[in-house]
């Protein structure tokens, strides 16, 4: 499993990185965790043909979560037309809310049995020949639309967990299934609460390593470089770049 970080930004715009966007590759096959603004452009300059991407989960609708994806499910719609993947969307109303921006960027659906939308629901979501999916709810939307984490295993091999955005200051939706089954790597963002609070969190984690992104302005010491004293971690920790890429 290939991870590559195309965007690591919070969400307020940058001018060194791209919004929140996540590659999982794994033996060809491309997997999208969230798509900020602009995804498509990334997978292009890339190479990464829009053909070999088959699922795309979005952890919640905020704008640097998915402002890239209706530029991408456009072009995956009328243009790049041997596209085939799923789409999962936090809720009905996300699922009915792009379909309806589709409409009006497009003029509808070129073809819904290619381009898949579903809502999201908790438990075992997405699995084929490579890669299975388990969702779990999260409480960072501060009303009552849903988010969610996930945790992405290989076929015969790594485990990924990948929170999205969590509770705003104690983090404390943090997934249980994260903090006591075995995971190869642990993406965990750093834009809502302090990384004294991440790392309590994480410290029970049975992973061999963390990834801090979407590093929000009270921790952004951490995109310089200048990170502090810390104590001895059971993990390696790495703060990505855009456009970094780490095997797991």
């Amino acid at each position: 499993m290939k991870i590559t970080f195309l965007g690591t930004s919070h969400g307020v715009p940058s001018a060194v990185r791209y919004s929140s966007s996540l590659m999982i590759e794994v033996d060809g096959s491309v997997y999208l965790v969230d798509g900020g603004a602009p995804v498509a452009d990334l997978l292009t300059r890339r190479g990464v043909p829009f053909t070999s991407v088959r699922a795309v989960f979005a952890t919640h609708m905020h704008s640097d979560h998915t402002g890239g994806f209706p530029l991408f499910f456009s072009l995956s719609n009328w243009y790049y037309k041997d596209t085939d993947y799923d789409i999962f969307l936090p809720d009905t109303v996300d699922v009915d809310a792009m379909r309806a921006l589709l409409c009006a960027m497009d003029g509808g659906m070129d073809n819904e049995a290619r381009l898949r939308f579903h809502p999201v629901r908790e438990g075992v979501l997405y699995s084929d020949d490579r890669l299975t999916v388990t969702a779990y709810r999260t409480r960072h939307m501060m009303d009552d639309r849903t988010s969610y984490a996930y945790r992405l295993e290989a076929a015969g091999g790594p485990t990924l967990c990948v929170t999205g955005d969590l509770h705003h200051g104690d983090a404390a939706d943090f997934p249980d299934a994260f903090r006591y089954e075995p995971s190869d790597a642990v993406v965990c963002e750093m834009a809502h609460f302090s990384w004294e609070t991440a790392l309590g969190v994480l410290a029970p984690c049975p992973t061999r390593q963390v990834f801090f992104t979407h590093i929000g302005p009270g921790n952004a010491d951490w995109i310089e470089g200048k990170i502090p004293p810390l104590p001895p971690l059971p993990f390696s920790l790495h703060v990505p770049d855009d456009g970094d890429s780490f095997e797991i």
